[in-house]
């Protein structure tokens, strides 16, 4: 059975992440991939000074590796560039080792502003308030949310991260969000590529 590892940045993240790419893989009619437990390494700028350490406890549980973050910190400008620059770090320590890194812009949370039915789906409060049309462009996607709803209601990741995720429209996605695009191809790419020996 083919093997696949995720690294998260956040609480939410451990399980909304698994269930995400079990979505896309059941989406592709594909269920021969194991998901094993995953791994929380913190945000990227933390990954960045401690990535070389992590990848190679990763690389241990014999897997493909999808390594999803935000892409929210200010002092970085391309996600494209950054996401190289580790790949080549990692091909550095052991090469062709079947990694990618798939950044949200700007969080996780993103997705749910695409999906204006999931989102309402899990908090049916938000009624008739129109959502952004760039969700990228917003720097705090968790924080919008909490805003929309009355008070002391506010989004909790470790409570409705997973809720709205299994809520997603894919399809939706994959057209609205070049992110989720780019997370369901790694995703695909990765469980074809065989582990080196």
């Amino acid at each position: 059975m083919r093997r696949l590892l995720t690294i998260v940045e956040g609480h939410g993240d451990v399980r909304a992440v698994p269930q995400l790419v079990r979505r896309i893989l059941e989406r592709h009619g594909i269920y021969d991939v194991q998901l094993l437990p995953t791994q929380r390494r913190g945000e990227y700028p933390s990954v960045t000074k401690l990535f070389d350490t992590y990848f190679l406890a990763a690389i241990k549980e014999n897997a493909a590796i999808l390594w999803v973050m935000d892409f929210d910190a200010k002092e970085y400008d391309c996600p494209y560039r950054e996401a190289r620059s580790l790949i080549a770090r990692a091909n550095a320590l052991r090469p062709d080792w079947p990694l990618k890194i798939a950044f949200l812009v700007k969080e996780y949370e993103t997705l749910f502003i695409h999906d204006k039915d999931a989102t309402r789906a899990v908090f049916p409060d938000i009624k008739d308030i129109p959502f952004p049309v760039k969700p990228e462009d917003i720097r705090g996607a968790k924080e919008w949310l909490s805003a929309q709803r009355p008070s002391g209601m506010a989004y909790k990741e470790t409570v409705h991260q997973e809720k709205i995720t299994a809520r997603l429209d894919l399809d939706l996605l994959r057209e609205k969000s070049p992110d989720f695009a780019h997370l369901e191809r790694a995703v695909l790419a990765l469980i074809d590529t065989p582990v080196p020996a």
